[in-house]
């Protein structure tokens, strides 16, 4: 546990670490942060739920480059605590995974997400380092605020760049705003629940997803599927750092630039998640 000296003695919980990875104690340094160690812990691959319910074993979720396996449960409480989810998480890091620069100035998000269904619905949860503002923009631009977008394709993954009526961008911030987008046009998906709850720097976020939100009756086999946990400050949005990329420049990019890909404005960049 690296508890050396930091820039100020009284560092906020969230904020980056040195450029030697140090943090004042009784914090420690977890993916470029400066954290408690209960919040380190709950950021560990292959566990579970948060704080003391941590370390307990659970279903791995990850099966392959860019693919998910969402298994059946029983349905949690969409509260936004995630201490009933009995599937393991995923840890997304600044760097190690895709990471979109938006003039963040070194401080990105960081944190960990699980997918999971039961008969009818899938279920998305995420626990999320954020980086201070945390933003107060009201619908519809809660992505300018700290929040997450899961990227989700009903019918499987899209071999096209548009998104279907099928497919949407949903954007949930750290106090449970809500929006959801296709191809950059606001939409409303009739059935999804979602809940959050924020302490200090950290957020954690529920949500349950009916297949009627995306225009089905039941959903197929597999799902087109990313997530992205974003930077802002409630006037501009800083950053945003992704599960997966499938897909870049030159064969896919956003149309009004010729360098950046990203999934919100091409459904060919979410990865899969089988149910």
């Amino acid at each position: 546990m690296l508890t050396g000296g930091c820039y100020a003695p009284q560092l906020p919980e969230g904020a980056p670490c040195t450029a030697n990875g140090a943090c004042p104690a009784p914090l420690t340094c977890s993916a470029g942060h400066c954290v408690s160690e209960a919040v380190r812990d709950a950021l560990a691959d292959g566990v579970s739920g948060v704080g003391s319910d941590a370390a307990r074993p659970c279903t791995p979720i990850a099966v392959g480059v860019a693919q998910l396996t969402a298994p059946t449960i029983q349905a949690p409480v969409i509260d936004g605590d995630l201490a009933d989810w009995p599937t393991c998480f995923v840890t997304i890091t600044p760097g190690s995974n895709p990471t979109r620069d938006l003039g963040a100035n070194g401080r990105f998000p960081s944190g960990r997400f699980s997918i999971a269904r039961d008969a009818s619905h899938v279920f998305v949860a995420a626990e999320v380092m954020g980086v201070p503002p945390l933003g107060a923009q009201p619908p519809p631009s809660v992505y300018l605020n700290n929040s997450i977008s899961v990227y989700v394709d009903g019918a499987g993954h899209s071999t096209m760049a548009t998104y279907d009526v099928h497919a949407a961008q949903i954007v949930i911030d750290h106090a449970n705003q809500l929006q959801a987008f296709r191809d950059g046009t606001e939409v409303t998906l009739p059935n999804l629940v979602t809940a959050a709850k924020t302490s200090q720097s950290t957020y954690t976020i529920e949500m349950s997803i009916d297949p009627s939100s995306l225009s089905l009756f039941g959903f197929g086999s597999t799902l087109g599927f990313d997530i992205g946990l974003e930077g802002g400050d409630g006037t501009t949005q800083t950053s945003e750092v992704l599960w997966v990329q499938t897909c870049g420049p030159p064969d896919c990019v956003c149309s009004m630039s010729s360098a950046e890909a990203a999934p919100y404005c091409d459904a060919r960049e979410f990865g899969v998640a089988a149910l």
